[in-house]
């Protein structure tokens, strides 16, 4: 699978952070579709409609055990500070596009 063709879950309920991760993944020219859901419900829902196919920033050790427990790839902390949330994005574009890798399907 093309990591392109990958869809990225943004789970944000706050509308300025929303385009600021935008605009950070265009700035960073990423080509995969983004998903926004706004709370955690609508984000069980992109969920169970993608693994019927595929959670916030919390830093919580049971909030990242509960979404690996739902099945997600990988789980990273939104950063607070502006430039150190562009990092993430160019870090994001590296570790999806170029580092990671899916299984080969039969």
């Amino acid at each position: 699978m093309n990591p392109w063709d990958r869809s990225i879950l943004l789970i944000e309920d706050n509308p300025v952070d929303v385009d600021l991760t935008l605009r950070a993944f265009a700035r960073r020219k990423l080509r995969n579709r983004i998903e926004v859901a706004r709370d955690g419900e609508e984000a069980l829902e992109f969920v169970r409609r993608w693994e019927a196919g595929r959670l916030t920033s919390s830093s919580e050790d049971r909030d990242i055990k509960r979404a690996y427990e739902l099945g997600v790839n990988s789980y990273i902390v939104k950063p607070v500070e502006f430039e150190k949330f562009m990092e993430v994005a160019a870090q994001l574009e590296l570790y999806w596009c170029v580092l990671n890798r899916a299984p080969h399907e039969a």
